[in-house]
């Protein structure tokens, strides 16, 4: 395409399933489904007519001769099964811009307002042409543009504006109107989009309110924050947030803010500073940042929310945000320059993950790049009912294991309408998902517990898998115990379970303003916004521990390999536990059985992540740290040296290895990843141990790679011995410019049971040698690894 003058390659996307025939066949089944590309092509419509007649001649003449400068078309048509228009259809599908506009104009609003993402031009004047003729557009039309944003880095243009009610009163319900809507036509427009989406709702049931029962202490030799909260604005005068929350509000959203309007933000300040309050955990040592990005406003359905304003574009506001804290602004400098975690507990409901990544996932993939920093992001919620595959009578003769049973197949059924929300699906962020856990004591009568085991996915938590089948979400942390309530009052035949919003137990105790503002009130929540925020939160205890491991040999771990550090430690934290083995009893079968383990990971992702694990070693479980940088082509080959204890033992034993880096990634191409690492397992398997959990192939195709090896054989080798691990680096979607940060965890442990001291063992062997080497090219840090 690039060689024919005239054309503009602007990218490709995942197709929808497509049915064979056109000479496009599966040649051992010619009735099954295929899958492959829509490759996007910018022209002009004279161009673009005459590429199809040349495309129609040519599949009934193969033979036929291209003009000159045309040969290129020849190759190209032998792989195209169809050319044809972006069409209005195509603006709008699976967008929930019809589904909004239908409610606003319910609504009574006059004034209809939109998102229009373009299609990115590489050349600057073609944009202000795109952007001028659709202004021309919406202002013949009566509306106005509100805001444009431009990002060149991530292929980004688009355009907040609003039309008069009249304008798309026609277009909700008649395709035909559609169809020559001057503004849906629009050639420069890619998708249409609804505003205001990237929302929370402020609690109405604050029945179950408590009060802090005794003061608490501020330490003021807290720490400057490394954690970055992107939300509303917290209650920063709460008993539990007062002088541990730095409010960065250069926008001034706290003018529109009542101290009873601060949830949301209030809630995940509590739990990045203080856990659960039931589990006593205590405070961190340091302070956290936040800047609101949400505003309190009632919806055209009239309902509370916290969301983030619709007279702006939210890739904007958060690449201002991000910037703001690296950056100067004018006379300012950086606000915020040491912070190297980013908490984004806010989804767009409206944009589950589909087939092309989102504009604010690739934001948040090249920030995380450009800056080094670890995004740290809830995969959302879906409350939906859940249909349970029994009779409504049968629904109070469930045993506790039955009704677990039913709720899994249910919502494994329901896949297509919980997936993961943008920006979950980000490659270089870390995506959170809730389990169904909490440390509370009591429950409200009349309410349903889902599951009878612990440890399981919540009920409302977003499923993977994310971009090119990786995995996600990448980890699950507790979200708070999410009981239900029987749907009445239906005519549905089956039992039908739904999701209530209620402040008291269970859940997550946590800080909040209540309905009047209170600096002590507490109420309980739950969500995968509360498992995004523990994880925040656990990145400073693991900045504490690496601190204490800089001190004892600071050029080990340096501070630009903080947010890998922080990424690979969270995620090598993570296990399947008692969820794998009750999945595959559920809804493991002769379909999908092969595949199972990926199957099951768009529920699990790697695991239930217990950060405790890698904050300490215990006798029997010691755990390794490396860092390094890589080049195309390079490798890395750390060696962990074997405890002599295991040498012809049968005993069992567990080998945890997790590899994290961030990477640059191509906006144009569908491989998107350009730096791709990865290590073998099972290369030199000296303990002869195979593999659980996860898919081998799945934990390959994101930027980390958690593989568990477990077993129990007898196997000699030699004091001296050692597990060689090779870190290896390739191009994977365009050419590497730079060397690619990385961290390695990893840990070997056998039963606490066992009086084997192998943590002083491994670490003996260590002090005499650290074993690092280049195995191809030249590494940043030959050596650095520290126990």
């Amino acid at each position: 395409v690039s060689r024919i003058e005239g054309l503009e390659w602007l990218g490709e996307f995942e197709s929808d399933p497509i049915d064979p025939g056109d000479g496009f066949e599966d040649p051992k089944d010619a009735d099954k489904q295929l899958t492959g590309q829509l490759f996007l092509v910018m022209t002009d419509q004279q161009a673009l007519q005459q590429m199809l007649g040349y495309f129609n001649q040519w599949r009934e003449n193969p033979d036929l001769k291209f003009p000159s400068g045309l040969a290129p078309l020849r190759q190209a048509f032998t792989r195209l099964r169809a050319i044809r228009h972006w069409d209005v259809e195509d603006r709008l599908r699976e967008t929930g811009i019809l589904a909004d506009w239908e409610d606003r104009l319910t609504s009574g609003e006059e004034t209809i307002p939109f998102e229009a993402e373009l299609w990115f031009r590489s050349d600057p004047g073609r944009r202000i042409q795109a952007e001028s003729y659709l202004r021309s557009i919406v202002s013949s039309l009566g509306g106005e543009v509100l805001q444009q944003c431009v990002i060149p880095e991530i292929d980004y243009h688009a355009i907040l504006g609003s039309v008069p009610r009249n304008q798309v009163q026609g277009l909700v319900q008649d395709p035909a109107t559609r169809a020559n809507a001057r503004l849906l036509v629009c050639d420069q427009i890619m998708f249409f989009r609804p505003v205001g989406q990237c929302a929370v709702s402020l609690p109405e049931d604050m029945d179950e309110v408590e009060t802090l029962s005794q003061e608490v202490s501020i330490d003021s030799e807290m720490g400057d924050p490394i954690v970055a909260l992107l939300d509303g604005l917290p209650l920063s005068g709460h008993q539990l947030l007062d002088g541990r929350v730095d409010i960065d509000d250069p926008d001034d959203y706290e003018s529109a803010y009542q101290a009873r309007d601060r949830s949301h933000g209030t809630m995940m300040a509590s739990l990045i500073c203080h856990g659960d309050l039931d589990d006593g955990g205590g405070p961190v040592s340091r302070r956290i940042y936040a800047r609101p990005i949400m505003k309190p406003q009632r919806t055209f359905r009239g309902q509370s929310v916290e969301s983030i304003p619709q007279d702006v574009l939210p890739v904007d506001l958060i690449h201002r945000a991000v910037r703001r804290l690296y950056e100067s602004e004018a006379d300012q400098a950086p606000v915020a320059p040491q912070v190297r975690v980013v908490n984004l507990s806010v989804c767009d409901r409206t944009r589950p993950f589909s087939r092309e990544m989102s504009p604010m996932a690739r934001l948040l993939d090249w920030l995380a790049w450009k800056y080094q920093i670890l995004f740290i992001v809830s995969a959302g919620n879906h409350n939906g009912d859940i249909e349970l595959g029994v009779a409504r009578s049968a629904l109070h003769t469930l045993t506790p294991v039955q009704l677990q049973g039913s709720v899994i197949e249910s919502i494994a059924e329901d896949t297509r309408n919980r997936r993961i929300l943008s920006p979950a699906e980000t490659f270089n962020g870390l995506t959170a998902a809730a389990i169904h856990q909490d440390a509370s004591t009591v429950a409200l009568n009349l309410l349903i517990n889902p599951y009878e085991e612990e440890g399981l996915p919540s009920t409302v938590s977003a499923q993977g898998p994310g971009y090119r089948r990786t995995i996600k979400p990448d980890v699950l942390l507790p979200g708070g115990r999410q009981f239900l309530t029987e749907k009445l009052g239906n005519a549905h035949p089956k039992a039908v379970l739904e999701v209530r919003p209620y402040s008291g137990p269970p859940g997550q105790r946590v800080a909040t303003p209540g309905t009047r503002g209170r600096l002590a009130d507490l109420c309980y929540s739950r969500g995968t916004s509360n498992a995004a925020a523990l994880a925040s939160r656990s990145t400073m205890l693991l900045y504490d521990m690496i601190e204490e491991l800089r001190q004892q040999s600071p050029a080990m771990l340096p501070s630009d390999y903080d947010a890998v550090l922080f990424k690979a430690l969270i995620v090598h934290s993570a296990q399947w536990t008692n969820a794998w083995g009750l999945y595959q009893q559920i809804l493991k079968n002769g379909q999908n059985s092969k595949r199972f383990r990926e199957y099951v990971g768009r529920f699990l992702g790697y695991g239930h992540a217990e950060v405790s694990r890698v904050l300490a070693c215990t006798d029997q479980r010691v755990t390794i740290l490396g860092v390094g940088q890589l080049q195309d082509g390079d490798a890395d080959e750390f060696n962990l040296p074997l405890p002599p204890s295991l040498s012809s033992v049968a005993y069992r034993r567990r080998l945890t290895v997790t590899l994290a880096w961030l990477t640059p990634v191509s906006n144009t191409g569908q491989n998107y990843r350009i730096a791709h690492l990865w290590f073998n397992p099972t290369r030199q398997n000296t303990l002869a141990l195979g593999r659980l959990y996860a898919d081998h192939t799945a934990v390959q195709r994101g930027t980390v790679q958690h593989e568990v090896l477990d077993g129990d054989r007898a196997v000699p080798f030699q004091d001296g011995d050692a597990i060689a691990i090779q870190v290896n680096c390739r191009a994977d979607a365009g050419e590497i410019d730079g060397p690619i940060r990385y961290a390695l965890a990893v840990t070997l442990e056998v039963e606490e049971s066992l009086n084997i001291p192998i943590y002083e063992e491994v670490r003996s062997r260590l002090a005499i040698a650290v074993p690092v080497q280049s195995v191809a090219g030249t590494t940043g840090l030959p050596g650095s690894l520290g126990s």
